[in-house]
């Protein structure tokens, strides 16, 4: 019969052993990773690689993210166009989508013709003024054509969509020869517009006229009713009456409320879509909407 004690002490002497040989294991991987030097070829390292490994942790990402130019026609429907062109919108004037009775008028002119309408902006003879692009001067023009053709396909129209560099740069290209066949007639005229436009310069500046309440009512009715009227279903717009919609921007002062009106915010285009008016008749405009919301 073996001594128990004996077998004892031979099991701690095992387990010690045992200890010694892993803290040795564990010392030697220690000093082998802590002196292991990375060696690679640096004929292999790739541009692509280089800026991946200096790449900051958090990146920046404007709007949707998406590149510039490659927005869906959806897309640009979803962020500009909703605000006006959507199936509930209350906006006068502009063509619903999936209202196929208002946009069979439009239609029957021709892709063309409404794509030069929606890239240069368009006032209506009764009444409603389109800016250029909706409003949003970063979009492309092959952008705005595929929100067209969306808005249209899904109002009874089949257009197809124009890939890059087709109709819409060639909308763009005739609008820009148009423009330069008009400016060229024009230069013949320029020393006699010239004369005029001083004088009715000089006329203006003697006798420096504001625009008056009537001023601001009209061009509201013209320019700003469609997205400040008292029952507008744009989002996130102060609509006039409704006194508890201007205050908060009144809080930043008048003068900033004046110049997002004139210079544009956000969503709203500058001057509301029309480039004709002057920073006294945005202004007359402003303050009759302040005026009818009890501000």
């Amino acid at each position: 019969m073996k001594n128990p004690k004996k077998q004892a002490q031979g099991s701690a002497l095992i387990t010690l052993l045992g200890g010694i040989l892993i803290l040795i294991a564990v010392l030697f991987l220690l000093v082998k990773l802590a002196t292991t030097k990375y060696e690679g070829d640096v004929a292999e390292t790739t541009e692509d690689a280089t800026e991946t490994r200096i790449m900051p942790v958090g990146r920046l990402v404007e709007g949707d993210g998406t590149e510039p130019g490659q927005r869906t026609g959806q897309q640009v429907f979803d962020k500009v166009c909703v605000q006006c062109h959507a199936a509930d919108a209350s906006t006068a004037f502009s063509p619903k989508i999936t209202h196929n009775d208002q946009w069979a008028p439009r239609i029957a002119k021709g892709f063309d013709a409404l794509l030069n309408s929606a890239i240069n902006g368009f006032s209506g003879p009764e009444g409603g003024n389109m800016p250029a692009k909706g409003g949003a001067s970063d979009l492309t023009d092959e952008e705005v054509a595929r929100a067209l053709v969306y808005m249209a396909n899904k109002s009874g129209a089949n257009f197809s969509e124009p890939q890059a560099g087709g109709a819409a740069t060639a909308a763009a290209s005739d609008s820009a020869a148009s423009g330069a066949t008009a400016d060229a007639g024009a230069a013949g005229e320029a020393p006699k517009a010239e004369g005029k436009a001083e004088a009715k310069a000089e006329g203006k500046a003697d006798a420096a006229p504001k625009a008056d309440a009537a001023a601001g009512k009209a061009i509201f009715d013209k320019t700003c009713f469609a997205c400040h009227g008292a029952s507008s279903a744009i989002p996130n717009i102060p609509r006039i009456t409704h006194k508890d919609e201007w205050a908060p921007r009144l809080k930043a002062g008048k003068d900033t409320v004046y110049k997002h009106a004139i210079s544009g915010f956000n969503a709203m285009p500058a001057r509301g879509g029309n480039p004709d008016l002057s920073d006294d008749e945005v202004k007359a405009a402003v303050e009759y909407m302040l005026k009818e919301s009890g501000l």
